[in-house]
């Protein structure tokens, strides 16, 4: 590959610019990556409002962090990518946990004052357990080992002989096949 070759490819913050003066080249670079991001996020979340968020989010890091060149701005950018869908998961699993209540607990606040309560309780329970029986395997396994067990996203990683990121990819499907399954009138 030759010297010319290379500096085709290059993005420098001084090096491009359009007709409203953007030194860095924000618009062109937007309008080149950001379908690629959002199929990208599109694929992973299946959610069009994340996608585009975590899509500007990228976009935004990339021109805030970058180096003033950079051979393969899109390298670098798929990277921050991930580094979001990664925390973008963290979080999704951190709220999950705040909202939900061990089942055995809640069973008891209900108490035998009220049947009509206990009974909807009791069919709320058998509705939850139908949305995780439509997981996979070892999705579920590793959903009830996390959320049931409570062992961390490492933990579960070496005791099933995986890589981390297989463990926070089950979760993120997981956590995003409940949400898809929660009712309107949930808190």
């Amino acid at each position: 590959m030759g010297q010319g070759e290379v500096a085709d490819h290059r993005i420098g913050r001084q090096s491009t610019s359009d007709n409203e003066g953007d030194s860095f080249g924000f618009a062109m670079l937007y309008r080149q990556e950001r379908p690629r991001l959002m199929r990208f996020f599109l694929r992973k979340l299946g959610n069009q409002a994340d996608a585009d968020d975590l899509s500007q989010e990228t976009l935004v890091r990339f021109f805030k962090a970058a180096p003033a060149e950079l051979v393969t701005p899109q390298a670098y950018l798929t990277r921050i990518a991930t580094n979001l869908l990664h925390d973008h998961a963290e979080r999704g699993s951190t709220r999950l946990a705040q909202r939900t209540t061990v089942i055995e607990d809640a069973l008891d606040a209900i108490g035998g004052a009220d049947p009509f309560r206990e009974v909807d309780a009791r069919q709320e329970l058998v509705r939850w357990n139908e949305v995780l029986k439509e997981l996979m395997p070892k999705t579920l396994e590793i959903f009830l080992l996390n959320r049931v067990e409570g062992y961390s996203y490492r933990q579960i990683a070496t005791d099933l002989g995986v890589p981390l990121w297989i463990v926070q990819k089950h979760m993120a499907r997981a956590i995003r096949h409940l949400a898809a399954h929660q009712e309107p009138t949930d808190d």
